[in-house]
């Protein structure tokens, strides 16, 4: 993700460290937002299996994980396409941005009120009508997105990525405290969809004050927004709908009562929980790694984007490795750690589905930099390939194995996906990661997984005491294999100097 350390000459120098400070801060800034997210929406969840029965638990996380695919489609391909022509080309930003809120007239509208009224034949598919009234109190949540994106894609072209954290963070906060306060009220499943709709309309308007300015003018047509724009939502849609289709197909498939399907759902929706904190650990990486792909792709720069493909997925398959790892070694005891004691039925899922997470990880951080090249047709192939397996196999393996077969369908799709985007990758641009880096990562993971069996450990003070103790020992084997050494060391002193 950041120029390589061994540049010596004068005249490149300068340039590589103000793309290392540049993009040390913004991951950092973007870190640290996403880790709040991350720690709000954990905390959020938690206190919503105490405050809510696994039913209706189940119930707000089906509609949630189905309104998370539209605001996904909607937020990410906006941005994306916002911030690509705005990196181009940062004296076009109040242009880019006057026109795409424009746009989000027809597309934001035009989504949510699909959303709307297709919220009976949703409802219908789950085998559960009572979320109809739900699915259409959460069509105004895109519409919210839709502007709000333009905002967060005019922030990040112009590397603005601190702005972009703060709302965030603003919003995190917002949708816990509404929600919960909202629930806590009494208002159940329709309190929580309701505090979710209002804290999106409220950072929107933030944003929007945020944002005001910039001259309108510039050469950007609308049509080429709409046009990148439009294989960007097809692909978000779809990347978004392979990240929850064992979930809702677990509320379809994994039994004919809509009770039991719904705790399924509450069961299954906790494991993946847990196991999503792998992908979103080094979902920062993503908005960081956009813009500068874009740019140093249209100045067709191939040494800087070779350098930023090779660091960014050896940096991601470090952290992903690990923590996929602690999830499926040891599943029943992180659910013990966070849940009650009836949501460790989804323990044989986690087990396996922590390492389709890492796959996830690796394809949305492939698929990002697939599109930021101006690709997105590609990055929507892949996508739509990953999930047709995806969803056949979750139909067949959902009936016969249960919580276990969806997420073993799951992650054997994402590796499917993975290796095809890791195809593309070498052949279009010649960089991925070196496989020794991958052999000392695996080994290292590999003895952190023996080495999690082999230590059980009972109260959630033992737990907590296990995992870190792993954690340091994953580490520690890392320095000493020479996987992370000076240079690690160096571009780290370089980022936060």
């Amino acid at each position: 993700m950041i120029e390589s350390p061994t540049i010596k000459n004068s005249t490149a120098a300068s340039p590589a460290a103000n793309t290392a400070r540049v993009a040390g801060l913004g991951a950092v800034d973007i870190t640290a937002a996403k880790l709040w997210f991350m720690a709000s929406g954990y905390v959020l969840e938690v206190t919503l299996t105490n405050l809510m029965a696994a039913e209706h638990y189940g119930l707000y996380k089906v509609v949630i994980s189905i309104i998370s695919i539209v605001n996904a489609v909607v937020i990410t391909g906006t941005y994306q396409t916002v911030s690509k022509y705005i990196s181009e080309n940062e004296q076009n930003a109040g242009a880019v941005k006057s026109k795409a809120l424009k746009l989000q007239v027809l597309v934001g509208g035009a989504i949510a009120a699909g959303f709307f009224l297709l919220a009976p034949v949703i409802a219908g598919r789950l085998n559960d009508l009572r979320l109809v009234s739900y699915l259409r109190l959460a069509a105004l949540i895109p519409l919210s997105y839709s502007f709000y994106s333009v905002f967060t894609g005019y922030f990040n072209g112009q590397r603005r990525f601190l702005t972009q954290a703060a709302l965030d963070v603003t919003y995190s906060t917002l949708k816990l405290v509404l929600i919960v306060g909202l629930v806590w009220a009494g208002f159940g499943v329709s309190g929580a969809v309701g505090g979710f709709a209002i804290a999106a309309a409220c950072v929107c308007l933030i944003a929007a004050s945020i944002a005001r300015g910039g001259e309108p003018g510039g050469a950007v047509r609308v049509r080429d927004l709409f046009t990148f724009q439009v294989y960007l939502l097809a692909f978000i849609f779809v990347f978004n709908l392979l990240q929850r289709v064992d979930l809702l197909l677990v509320k379809a498939l994994s039994s004919p009562d809509a009770v039991i399907a719904s705790e399924n759902a509450g069961y299954y929706g906790a494991a993946l929980n847990v196991s999503n904190i792998v992908y979103q650990v080094i979902i920062s990486v993503t908005f960081v790694l956009f813009p500068l792909v874009s740019k140093s792709t249209f100045v067709e720069d191939s040494r800087r984007t070779k350098v930023y493909i090779s660091t960014t997925i050896r940096y991601a398959l470090i952290v992903m490795a690990l923590l996929a790892t602690l999830f499926s070694a040891n599943a029943r005891e992180v659910l013990k750690l966070i849940y009650r004691a009836d949501y460790q039925a989804g323990a044989s899922a986690l087990a396996i589905v922590a390492y389709g997470m890492l796959l996830f990880g690796f394809l949305q951080v492939a698929t990002t930099i697939i599109s930021a090249s101006g690709r997105p047709r590609v990055s929507l192939m892949i996508a739509g390939v990953t999930l047709a397996v995806s969803a056949g196999l979750n139909a067949v393996l959902i009936p016969s194995r249960g919580l276990a077969g969806a997420a073993t369908a799951t992650t054997a799709a994402m590796l499917l996906g993975a290796v095809i985007a890791s195809g593309y990758l070498l052949w279009r641009f010649g960089a991925l990661v070196q496989w020794l880096s991958v052999v000392r990562i695996g080994t290292a993971a590999a003895l952190v997984y023996a080495g999690s069996l082999a230590v059980p450990a009972g109260s959630r003070v033992l737990i907590l005491t296990k995992l870190g103790v792993l954690f340091l020992a994953y580490v520690a084997m890392l320095v000493l294999s020479r996987e992370i050494g000076k240079d690690d060391l160096a571009m780290a002193r370089k980022v936060f100097k």
